[in-house]
């Protein structure tokens, strides 16, 4: 016979915890909102005051980043919508045409254009419901809807007039829902011709760097090997950066410990980094072979072309149908200028939208922060705005997703009325890419204060720390290289007859051999940045994060 036992006493008295204890503040990562019920990005709590302990790690899981793939999505995208959305990519197959050459054309009026403009215009509204069987399935409805909704804006006819472009209610209604969705804006974004947009060498197996890279690009403008290669190289550029996300994240662990032997293993980390970044750079030079340039700048990157194309006088895209749609819904990265108005201004696809180089950046912990000469032709450009060539009208809001406190290592937010291109690009992100970019950023042990404290003691990490950024740096020189041939040259110059027949122009031009003198400070990058000017920027910036900038031979005004 069991002995007896005294009756177990009853649960004690429960002492709740403070409400500043971190176990009681709300949680830091993907704080829910109206319009994002999954959680909106964020990296401090409304509710904890920025209180609360940024407990998300680097893990794929918590920001669809996967270690095989980096940016790009681990699993394979969808190919071809099906069923009642057939009718979307029938649409697109008549815009691109069978060969290249066949499609539609920029400002086209031929009866081509026409009738196809007119067939958009009596298709029907669909519900989005079934989409939401997968999020592949709702990526390739926004791929198909803004490359449609691209096409038809661009092939309106010129006008003087300053009335917005209209996008038929067929196209912008479901494309206001999945953006919504999705995290994205209405429009095409580097996302759509990337990260969406290729199929593996073997699509029956998920890709990955060594053993399945990417090898198809699925949807273009023109049909032309020159547009695929320049996305699929782009593709190649992310997978290439998922061993550079592994070494970063490794990096931040030993920083975490901050040991002797994590200090020598950060040292090595670095060092592959470097290397990793010079992989990246030798992959984005293949676009000098891989890509004509004047096919790109004639016949492919007008396509690309936003919203906010024409500079403060853009009138902007009417999303016609936005009024049975939650504002909420189209909010993503609009400008200020634009909340309640018809005219929408977004820019198009960006080099500058992919998240691996801003990722890198900040864990090398370069500051692009805005000079002070910028912040006073910012005020001067709120002030005097006839007078400015900054176009305050495409500062981004976000009325939903909380701004980011400034960090210590200077990635803050830029003055009023102006924000900084990094920023601006953010919103364009994908949003768990957006928040892997956020979080990132306010790390509680970033890498370059460590670096300078123990620059002394360990000179071995110094070098290592200053050798990534020169690979950084070397990246950054080399697509200024890839900049300078494919826009600055061609902007100097009237297109071949060989183009001008692809674009639909007069063969044989008056001032054909006549070069076009151009101020290479005025060209604007398709983000709406004024490009050189930013590219040395961002060169100059990174020499500056350097510990030791001189030994690598950089001399610093």
């Amino acid at each position: 016979m069991l002995p007896q036992r005294s009756p177990s006493p009853g649960p004690s008295t429960s002492h709740p915890l403070p409400s500043n204890h971190f176990l009681s503040l709300q949680p830091s990562f993907a704080q829910p909102t109206e319009s994002i019920l999954s959680g909106a990005p964020s990296t401090s709590s409304h509710g904890s005051n920025g209180q609360a302990p940024n407990t998300a790690s680097l893990a794929s899981a918590d920001f669809d980043v996967d270690v095989r793939t980096g940016f790009l999505p681990g699993s394979k995208n969808v190919e071809r919508l099906q069923g009642r959305y057939e009718v979307w990519e029938e649409a697109l197959d008549a815009a691109r045409g069978n060969q290249p050459g066949e499609g539609l054309i920029v400002h086209g009026q031929r009866e081509k254009e026409l009738l196809w403009r007119a067939a958009i215009n009596t298709m029907p509204v669909l519900d989005t419901a079934d989409l939401l069987v997968s999020l592949p399935h709702l990526r390739r409805a926004h791929v198909v809807l803004t490359f449609l909704a691209h096409f038809y804006v661009h092939t309106t006819a010129p006008s003087s007039s300053k009335e917005p472009i209209p996008i038929p209610a067929c196209v912008s209604v479901p494309l206001l829902v999945v953006s919504s969705l999705l995290g994205l804006p209405p429009i095409l974004t580097y996302a759509d011709t990337v990260l969406y947009n290729f199929l593996p060498v073997h699509p029956s197996i998920a890709p990955s760097a060594n053993l399945n890279p990417p090898g198809v690009i699925m949807t273009t403008f023109t049909g032309t090997r020159s547009e695929e290669q320049f996305y699929l190289i782009s593709a190649l550029c992310e997978i290439a950066g998922a061993e550079a996300l592994r070494l970063m994240r490794q990096s931040l662990d030993e920083l975490f410990l901050a040991d002797e032997k994590a200090l020598r293993r950060l040292t090595i980390y670095l060092k592959k980094l470097a290397n990793q970044i010079d992989k990246i750079s030798d992959v984005t030079m293949t676009l000098m072979k891989e890509v004509d340039p004047e096919e790109f700048y004639h016949l492919i990157r007008p396509w690309f072309k936003g919203g906010d194309a024409d500079g403060p006088a853009s009138a902007g895209w009417d999303y016609l149908g936005l009024d049975g749609i939650s504002e909420e819904g189209s909010s993503i990265a609009e400008s200020s200028s634009t909340i309640g108005k018809k005219g929408k201004l977004f820019s198009g696809p960006s080099a500058g939208q992919s998240s691996l180089i801003h990722a890198i950046d900040i864990f090398l912990t370069v500051d692009h922060s805005p000079t002070e000469e910028e912040r006073l032709e910012a005020l001067n450009a709120i002030e005097h705005p006839a007078e400015s060539r900054i176009l305050v009208d495409s500062t981004p809001i976000s009325t939903h997703s909380p701004q980011p406190q400034a960090p210590a290592h200077g990635h803050g937010p830029a003055p009023k009325g102006e924000a900084t291109f990094v920023q601006r690009m953010l919103q364009y992100m994908p949003l768990p890419h957006r928040s892997f970019i956020l979080h990132l950023s306010t790390h509680p042990t970033p890498l370059r204060p460590l670096v300078v404290h123990y620059a002394n003691s360990h000179p071995a990490l110094a070098a290592a720390y200053d050798g990534a950024l020169e690979a950084l740096r070397r990246f950054r020189e080399k697509h200024m290289r890839v900049v300078s041939l494919f826009i600055v040259q061609q902007a100097r110059r009237q297109p071949s007859e060989r183009v001008r027949k692809m674009i639909g122009l007069d063969v044989s031009p008056e001032n054909a051999e006549v070069e076009q003198e151009i101020d290479i400070n005025e060209i604007r990058g398709t983000g709406g940045s004024a490009l050189f000017k930013f590219l040395k920027r961002c060169r100059d910036n990174t020499t500056k994060a350097m510990v030791k900038p001189n030994a690598a031979g950089y001399e610093l005004e």
